[in-house]
């Protein structure tokens, strides 16, 4: 199937998307990205009821596409926390049981992660038929997810997204997550950045706007084509498809932002990988959609996003 057969424009007859985990740093591109291109979005956070006591939100009910972006962990806070691991895995479940007694239930694409789920054993790049493996409570929470729409596909149309490490303006970074967010901090404020483990493990690294212009693309899709050419639920790999070390990451970092930079190595933690990277072939075969931001341009929109926040709030509080 060529791309141009799966891809379809945006008269393709869609009436509204659902994204569930609107307030995150992924969900607010793809919800601003949606609404710019005049499809009715329905927005939810964990806090939202997308699921009232008696059934589904309206929204729901109506939607074509269902969004599921909602976590509670990222890769530390899986370790630290897996209730609230089990708690993410109850709510996803209990979503997919409801959506299954519609007669036509809306495709739910649902936000994997690219860079945990695969056997370490494995060499990269690794390919969405590459074996998976639950090393981490992380890894482990996601797998159980993705099986929740394996055990669904009788009923529901379901896309799985392997998400390599996004990053891009707006992102916040977290405990154990979002190397390039603390890494702008701080540089902004003089401090040292840290490098954890070996500055030759490798990541792929992919911009913001190209993973929710993927997304854009899975709505306006042929389901019935697609699901018949490459299976149901859809697996594929999101990413650059190019491995980039910490050394290579610190060196644009400092070229973008034209400082000079102090920065410590501390030893690498027990769930860190040593390289990993994905192959990105079969979603450009099934959608037509490739990575076009280049590492160094898609850092220093995150730099120059940043720069303009610190200075409008000196100029709001100076």
């Amino acid at each position: 199937m060529m791309p141009a057969q799966a891809f379809h424009a945006a008269q393709t007859g869609l009436r509204r998307a659902v994204v569930i985990g609107a307030g995150g740093f992924i969900g607010t591109g793809l919800s601003a990205l949606l609404t710019r291109e005049r499809i009715d979005t329905a927005c939810f956070t964990r806090k939202a009821r997308f699921m009232p006591p008696d059934g589904l939100a309206y929204a729901v009910l109506t939607a074509d596409v269902v969004f599921y972006l909602a976590s509670s962990i990222n890769p530390t806070l899986g370790e630290q926390h897996p209730e609230w691991a089990h708690a993410d895995h109850a709510l996803f479940a209990e979503l997919l049981r409801r959506l299954a007694r519609m007669d036509r239930p809306p495709v739910v694409v649902l936000t994997s992660s690219g860079g945990t789920v695969y056997d370490p054993d494995d060499a990269p790049p690794f390919s969405e038929l590459s074996p998976t493996r639950a090393t981490t409570g992380y890894s482990a929470a996601k797998l159980a997810l993705e099986q929740e729409l394996f055990d669904r596909s009788d009923t529901i149309p379901g896309v799985i997204l392997r998400l390599s490490n996004v990053y891009g303006p707006g992102q916040q970074g977290a405990a154990g997550q979002g190397v390039l967010a603390y890494w702008m901090r701080a540089a902004e404020e003089g401090r040292p950045l840290q490098i954890i483990g070996d500055p030759g493990s490798t990541r792929d690294y992919v911009y913001i706007d190209d993973v929710v212009e993927c997304m854009h693309r899975i709505s306006l899709v042929d389901r019935k084509e697609l699901f018949a050419t490459w299976g149901n639920p859809l697996v594929l790999n999101v990413g650059s498809g190019r491995p980039t070390s910490l050394a290579e990451l610190a060196d644009v970092v400092r070229t973008v932002t034209v400082r000079e930079m102090v920065f410590d190595q501390v030893p690498s933690r027990q769930l860190d990988r040593a390289h990993v990277w994905l192959d990105v072939e079969r979603i450009r075969s099934a959608i037509g959609w490739r990575a076009e931001t280049s590492l160094a341009d898609g850092i220093r929109a995150m730099w120059l996003a940043r720069s303009a926040a610190v200075r409008e709030r000196a100029g709001r509080y100076g």
